[in-house]
């Protein structure tokens, strides 16, 4: 629900500031930000590959929040460390991001894709987690990007009746 609201209140607030005189953003510097944020989120994932607490928290601003399936929102920066310090050993095998679109709302962009990880937890057998993201990067003062909040849906991919 929380991501149905900012997916419509973000482009209310594009066509608001359009109407009020800032124009139309520049298409070049719109394809500049969603490389950046893509280049981003690559870099993102070889955090999450390694499991490196410090780093994927490094991702998120000091009030970020991280959306995990069946479990209450991890927020603050903080939390997110040691969310993800919480998983000693765990290994992963695969772990991808691809990004379906890109949307560029000035200092605040939008990235929807997929996900797929193979994980290894000691004494549990491998799992595999598919499913949909939606990332809310928001370019900070120093012109960066950090992750403000990041959902993440499951896809089953067991159809009806147990068929794969």
């Amino acid at each position: 629900m929380a991501g149905f609201q900012i997916r419509r209140a973000l482009p209310a607030s594009l066509a608001i500031a359009i109407a009020c005189g800032a124009g139309p953003p520049d298409p070049a510097a719109v394809a500049a930000t969603r490389q950046e944020i893509a280049q981003a989120m690559d870099r993102y994932m070889v955090a999450a590959r390694a499991v490196d607490p410090d780093a994927i928290a490094a991702f998120y601003t000091e009030t970020g929040t991280l959306f995990e399936p069946g479990m209450s929102p991890v927020e603050t920066r903080a939390a997110i460390r040691a969310f993800m310090a919480s998983f000693p050993g765990v290994r992963v095998e695969v772990a991808t991001a691809t990004p379906d679109a890109i949307e560029v709302f000035g200092d605040t962009a939008l990235l929807w894709g997929s996900y797929f990880e193979r994980l290894a937890f000691p004494g549990q057998p491998v799992s595999e987690q598919r499913g949909k993201f939606v990332a809310e990067w928001v370019r900070q003062p120093d012109r960066s990007w950090l992750i403000q909040r990041l959902f993440r849906v499951p896809v089953s991919t067991q159809l009806p009746g147990g068929a794969q």
